[in-house]
């Protein structure tokens, strides 16, 4: 099998192996893996067992996977959808935050146009003395931002961790937050950003059921290369 890296460009040879799993084809698709000898990104051989997962769905069967590799003769890699390779995501836990309005408002400035989404449970502090000060508390606030690249993920988390006026004190003076880094990874290349629909959004949930249905797309099991 070969293929190129544009047209009119010099071949690349490619070894296509087929694994047929036990109850192919009527409950389990067949696994390809694709090899080379030439140098070439992750990504593009990603883009090609996606693409060969795609041919084969449509026709389960014996016929279907010869006709899904035949379709890899003389594939151009440049027009491979390679999504978005190098994005990192950073996901912390915040405890408690006092003045929810100063902490999104840092939150936004922090992000720097980044996309990012947050989720918190609200506190009733209406005779709590403790909360004297408090501005719309919130407690168990979960926050994740997506960034373009490591350097600009590393940059994000040290202002969360370092800027002094994130938050409100317990005496209405600006404090820094207090961090529990949950994950922090390189995002698979086509991985959707959060708040893809609206660039950033705060949610409150109710249940740890409600947060997982929240959290688990976006986690490194499912987001992550």
């Amino acid at each position: 099998m070969k293929i190129s890296k544009k047209a009119g460009a010099d071949e690349i040879p490619l070894t296509i192996t087929v694994e047929m799993p036990d109850g192919y084809p009527s409950s389990k698709p067949p696994v390809f893996k694709v090899e080379s000898d030439e140098s070439m990104e992750r990504a593009h051989f990603d883009a090609i067992v996606e693409l060969l997962d795609e041919q084969a769905s449509y026709m389960p069967g014996m016929p279907c996977i010869s006709i899904s590799i035949m379709a890899l003769d003389d594939l151009d890699l440049s027009t491979l959808d390679l999504g978005e390779p190098g994005r990192y995501r950073s996901i912390f836990k915040i405890d408690v935050v006092n003045n929810s309005k100063q902490f999104t408002k840092s939150l936004k400035l922090a992000a720097n146009g980044n996309p990012y989404v947050y989720y918190y449970r609200t506190i009733e502090c209406q005779n709590n003395a403790k909360f004297s000060f408090a501005v719309d508390p919130w407690r168990a606030v979960y926050c994740i931002c997506d960034a373009p690249h490591k350097k600009a993920a590393v940059a994000f988390m040290k202002t969360i961790r370092t800027d002094g006026a994130m938050d409100m004190d317990m005496l209405g003076k600006p404090g820094r937050i207090q961090v529990t880094v949950l994950e922090e990874f390189e995002m698979a290349p086509k991985a959707k950003n959060v708040g893809e629909n609206g660039g950033s959004s705060g949610t409150e949930y109710r249940t740890n059921q409600d947060l997982d249905k929240l959290m688990n797309p976006f986690l490194a099991a499912a987001a992550g290369v």
